[in-house]
């Protein structure tokens, strides 16, 4: 089973599109920090509420020494903030991949040989499984694309025209 580590920008990404629903049929084990929680500042949060009460969404609190290891991530990586290093630090203990859209965060666990994946991934992920169908992978992303100008429009495109 893949183990996934959710990164706020993900979470906020799929609430936006309301594309959660989906994502948490993928076949994997979802995890996220409570540092990242506090960063999802989205009015249906409650969603994911639901599926942390569920036992969908693993939510991992932090013992005293686990955030003084965080701490010291963040120390090494003045360009991350906490919450981002509390990623990098559950991906690692559990050797799951981490799904990001922040480059810096994307470089940094890639150096740290961390698996990687961005919100295309999951939308591929989707497709592939068989979640969503393609035209509603296209509604989707066209309208994600409107609301997040960080993502890499050329990669959009392609999976747009697969998905038209």
């Amino acid at each position: 089973m893949i183990l996934l580590v959710n990164d706020a920008n993900i979470l906020i990404d799929l609430l936006q599109i309301d594309l959660l629903y989906a994502f948490f049929r993928l076949p994997c084990e979802f995890h996220v920090t409570d540092l990242v929680l506090a960063e999802v500042l989205e009015t249906n949060t409650a969603d994911l509420k639901a599926y942390i009460d569920g036992g969908i969404l693993k939510k991992k609190h932090f013992s005293f020494p686990e955030l003084t290891e965080i701490q010291s991530l963040n120390f090494q990586h003045k360009n991350l903030s906490i919450p981002d290093c509390s990623c990098l630090f559950l991906s690692k203990a559990l050797s799951a991949r981490l799904l990001t859209g922040e480059a810096a965060m994307r470089r940094i666990a890639a150096g740290s040989d961390i698996k990687v994946h961005g919100v295309l991934w999951i939308f591929d992920q989707l497709v592939g499984q068989k979640i969503i169908t393609e035209t509603q992978a296209h509604e989707k992303l066209s309208r994600l694309m409107s609301l997040n100008a960080r993502l890499p429009v050329s990669e959009c495109k392609k999976r747009l025209k697969l998905w038209k």
